[in-house]
């Protein structure tokens, strides 16, 4: 019989077995595409922050920043003593009109009880700060520019994990679990993102394509924190040169992984050229869609032991935060499984008991 398996290796998967691993468990990965094509980790912006409604959300938020900024020593290998997630710290920026601000200032409140470091202002002020973006419709705003959030490189991030896990005893190997009951383990850990419910039907998560185009303006800002404008639903950040932006328009049972290309006219480019003139003048030049692995009952995680199960534990459900709050969720299980509780951030809110209930605690602003 095995220690531990985790059925699913990407970036939660992956935290899970190195913290794991760091506490002296034989952790066994079993992963069906290691080349993690459809994963959803390597498909999306990257980015990472602490802006979030539920205080949970935040604290993940703030503990992942201090994990990204550890990784070259935390995570060196013999093999790669030098690992980076090539951080860039532009900040976020989050646009609210009217019909969000009053839930925003509510957010705020958690913001401050959280120390989450984050400034806010007034539509009106939003010139003060960013003279390049137009304050039409917008009420408020809170953004930061303190290097304590933006995006990282996915891919290094997670190759940085896996092979210090390995190095730590992990074991990574291909295969495709098909039921819970094939595996025989002390702990079982279910980090089958998006095909969570393939796993554990009573489990609403579900695949939910999203598109993200590249883009060119002939006006370069690389400063611009990733901005995301609630009126909507578009979002946005340099890369290189150019310019990665989010279709606000999720799609549910997508039969591939074919970007949406009608939203980039239709959608993308009007809310891009509202807020920021200059991207009146953009050109389309590349998109790519993946997967968020979405809970349909409130768009917030499903962590815990499973009570239907006697030594089945999952973490699922980020819709779109996987990447950002990796590492707190990893140490998370890891608390949960080899001490019975939580000792650092109490995930409780996060339990499956509660999506077996449909007790919903929504988080609402997923980008």
């Amino acid at each position: 019989m095995d220690d531990i398996v985790v059925v699913g290796g990407g970036i939660i998967g992956a935290s899970t077995a190195y913290f794991l691993s760091k506490e002296g468990r034989k952790v066994k990965v079993i992963e069906k595409d290691p080349t993690y094509k459809k994963a959803s980790f390597p498909l999306s912006l990257g980015g990472f922050r602490r802006q979030f409604f539920q205080k949970e959300n935040i604290m993940l938020g703030k503990f992942s920043r201090e994990f990204l900024l550890n990784v070259p020593s935390d995570l060196k290998t013999k093999k790669n003593p030098s690992p980076t997630v090539s951080m860039v710290p532009n900040g976020y920026l989050l646009l609210f009109g009217p019909e969000h601000a009053q839930e925003q200032y509510l957010a705020l409140e958690n913001h401050k009880a959280c120390e989450a470091g984050t400034k806010n202002i007034k539509g009106s002020e939003l010139k003060q700060v960013f003279p390049y973006i137009s304050e039409e419709g917008i009420e408020t705003a809170t953004y930061s520019d303190t290097k304590i959030e933006g995006w990282i490189d996915p891919y290094l991030f997670h190759n940085a994990l896996k092979n210090k896990a390995v190095e730590l005893g992990a074991e990574f190997i291909k295969g495709d679990v098909k039921s819970l009951k094939e595996i025989k383990a002390n702990a079982i850990v279910s980090a089958a993102g998006c095909w969570t419910n393939e796993l554990l039907n009573d489990i609403p998560v579900f695949p939910q394509k999203h598109t993200v185009f590249r883009f060119k303006c002939p006006k370069h800002i690389p400063e611009m924190p990733l901005t995301g404008d609630l009126t909507t639903g578009v979002y946005w950040r340099p890369e290189g040169k150019e310019y990665l932006a989010g279709s606000p328009k999720p799609v549910w049972d997508a039969e591939d992984l074919e970007p949406e290309w009608n939203d980039f006219e239709e959608l993308v480019w009007p809310g891009l050229a509202k807020r920021i003139s200059v991207f009146e003048e953009i050109k389309m030049t590349g998109a790519w869609a993946g997967y968020y692995d979405c809970n349909k009952l409130d768009n917030n995680a499903v962590v815990g032991k499973h009570p239907g199960y006697e030594n089945v534990y999952m973490a699922s459900g980020f819709t779109g935060r996987g990447l950002m709050q990796a590492p707190g969720i990893g140490r998370a299980l890891t608390e949960l499984i080899t001490t019975g509780s939580y000792q650092t951030i109490d995930l409780g809110c996060f339990s499956v008991e509660r999506v077996l209930k449909q007790e919903e605690r929504v988080e609402p602003y997923v980008l």
